[in-house]
């Protein structure tokens, strides 16, 4: 048998895989069900685009301070599921949080809750990776990831038209449920646990996080971050309102980016057995920037709809193809750690991007912001095609790749 595959691998489409989906429908719909009408519900509060990137950038604060420590802690304990459950636990705080909150302080809070629950997100792809080989590890990732797409489509449609039929808070309630029973199916996930290594201490572990390789990826993925939270569910949807959105119409905005986002997502595995993959992340940055640059010079919503799906075009190549690069040469019992790093290292772009661009919006006006982080993404698109090479895989990648226990 080919050392690098794990005896219990699964197809695609099994028991096993299926149930992972469904989770990850769940779990992502918690948080994203009300992400259409959150950024204008935080400036309705609060009344300042300064405070919108406050609050939005906590979620990505809580991810940024949380998720290496939990890639250390489940590799050290070699255990993923607990985390998991724990991340259904948060979903729910975060909504009832949202429900009581009445100033911008515990709209941070509740926020910086829905951070902790997606740092999560660390454990939820390193076990649903564990069981393909390695040379199937883009394959994984895009297969997770078009489900996680898949939630955000479906329940940011949802939350926009929950809010325009039951008012603002009403997504917040329907969040609540459904974390409740994404918690329940994920009690039925099966953990597989790699061997007990002799050789990986906590310093081993630490010297992941100085691998340049794995850095500069990381350090790409954070600057796709940095402009999708601050563009996408920061400060277009209040763009959007200036052109008379209703709650609604902020649902099918969002619906808009997600399809594209989506769809490409699930091609961006398959076309990595034609195109390099810093052909293709370098031309989706491309693509990316020149859609935020068009943003604030349209004057109609159906024009609107049309750059975020071109946006999400290039974002749904980016992330899955980052994401498999960042963990591929890594043993199974540091991979946690790596993808933690890399959560870690792009979640300071998810809490930079709003912070940012809400005190550059506050400052200059809001068009700035759509300057700001064009640029950004122009940048991205030439240090991509000149720093990413092909995959260097460790000589040691294929070790540990054995049964659960």
């Amino acid at each position: 048998m080919n050392s690098t595959s794990p005896p219990d691998s699964i197809s695609p489409l099994s028991r096993k895989a299926l149930l992972f989906y469904v989770c990850t429908l769940f779990y992502w719909s918690g948080v994203y069900i009300y992400m259409p009408i959150l950024s204008p519900y935080v400036k309705k509060i609060s009344g300042s685009l300064q405070a919108v990137g406050f609050v939005m950038g906590a979620y990505g604060l809580s991810q940024l301070i949380l998720r290496v420590p939990l890639g250390l802690w489940s590799d050290r304990l070699r255990r993923r599921k607990p985390f998991i459950l724990l991340g259904f636990i948060f979903d729910g705080v975060a909504c009832v949080g949202l429900i009581f909150s009445e100033s911008t302080l515990a709209l941070f809070l509740s926020v910086l809750s829905a951070g902790v629950a997606s740092s999560m997100w660390v454990t939820f792809t390193v076990l649903f990776s564990s069981y393909f080989p390695l040379s199937q590890i883009s394959q994984s990732m895009s297969l997770i990831l078009f489900s996680m797409r898949l939630s955000q489509v479906l329940s940011n449609y949802s939350g926009g038209a929950i809010a325009e039929a039951w008012g603002w808070t009403a997504p917040f309630y329907a969040g609540l449920g459904i974390a409740a029973p994404g918690f329940i199916l994920a009690l039925r996930i099966q953990e597989r646990r790699p061997e007990r290594s002799s050789g990986r201490s906590l310093k081993s572990l630490l010297m992941v996080g100085r691998n340049l390789r794995l850095l500069t990826i990381s350090a790409f993925a954070m600057l796709m971050q940095f402009t999708v939270f601050a563009i996408i569910y920061g400060f277009t949807p209040i763009y959007a309102q200036q052109l008379g959105a209703s709650k609604a119409d902020l649902g099918v905005l969002l619906l808009c980016f997600l399809s594209a986002t989506t769809l490409t997502t699930l091609l961006s595995g398959t076309l990595t057995r034609w195109i390099r993959e810093r052909y293709l992340v370098s031309a989706a940055f491309l693509l990316v920037g020149f859609s935020i640059f068009a943003t604030p010079f349209v004057a109609r919503l159906e024009w609107l709809y049309a750059i975020l799906a071109f946006n999400g075009t290039g974002v749904g190549f980016i992330f899955p193809l980052l994401m498999g690069l960042a963990i591929k040469p890594m043993p199974l019992d540091q991979q946690g750690t790596a993808m933690g790093f890399f959560q870690s290292i792009y979640a300071v772009g998810m809490f930079l991007g709003p912070v940012v661009s809400g005190w550059v919006g506050e400052q200059v006006g809001l068009y700035s912001v759509f300057i700001l982080n064009g640029t950004l993404c122009l940048l991205a698109s030439f240090l991509t095609w000149i720093r990413i090479d092909g995959p260097a895989r460790s000589h040691h990648s294929g070790e540990n790749r054995s049964p659960g226990e």
